[in-house]
């Protein structure tokens, strides 16, 4: 007989940049519980998957500061749970569906951290005359970094079949956002 292998989550990341804050802008980075409430997105027939997390980072800033021989820039940075976000019916029964959503939050873990650190970065560095695209570099080069973090984090618990290496991921996640969580 043979052993058909676990359809778990996997996570897709998305970059949505935009540039001028709109005034009054109070979106923020959220660090937040997942509940399956929050996974309102059709499940996709295309996918071998019990669940799947789309997480989205923003940003948006004000004309840079001209500061010293670089620019300053302010930047609102802020992550999303998208509403394409899915969990296939089946998969809400049984024990397995509160291991399952533990395992989409360090899916919306990853992203939160891909937020806060670049947010970070744009905060402590001075940017050059062509600013824009330096951003723009500054955030691609976080985001393939949470990308591929999210990889190793699905291959490493295999969609979280391995329990101890999910609950030293949940365990690391947790520790990295509490570092960086003041400095938002």
């Amino acid at each position: 007989m043979a052993v058909r292998p676990p359809r778990w989550p996997v996570a897709l990341c998305l970059l949505a940049a935009t540039l001028p804050m709109a005034a009054g802008e109070t979106r923020q980075i959220e660090n937040r519980r997942l509940s399956w409430a929050d996974f309102r997105g059709v499940p996709e027939a295309d996918k071998p998957f019990e669940a799947y997390t789309y997480w989205t980072v923003h940003y948006r800033y004000d004309a840079p500061i001209r500061e010293g021989d670089g620019f300053r820039i302010t930047a609102r940075v802020w992550n999303e749970l998208e509403e394409r976000s899915w969990v296939r019916p089946g998969a809400l029964r049984g024990a397995r569906s509160t291991e399952l959503l533990n395992h989409e939050q360090g899916h919306y873990s990853l992203g939160l951290l891909c937020a806060l650190e670049f947010k970070q970065a744009v905060t402590e560095r001075r940017f050059g005359p062509r600013h824009s695209l330096e951003v723009k570099d500054l955030f691609d080069q976080i985001l393939r970094k949470y990308v591929d973090l999210e990889k190793r984090y699905d291959a490493e618990t295999r969609h979280m079949s391995d329990r101890v290496a999910q609950r030293a991921w949940d365990q690391r996640l947790a520790q990295l956002i509490a570092e960086r969580w003041p400095s938002r």
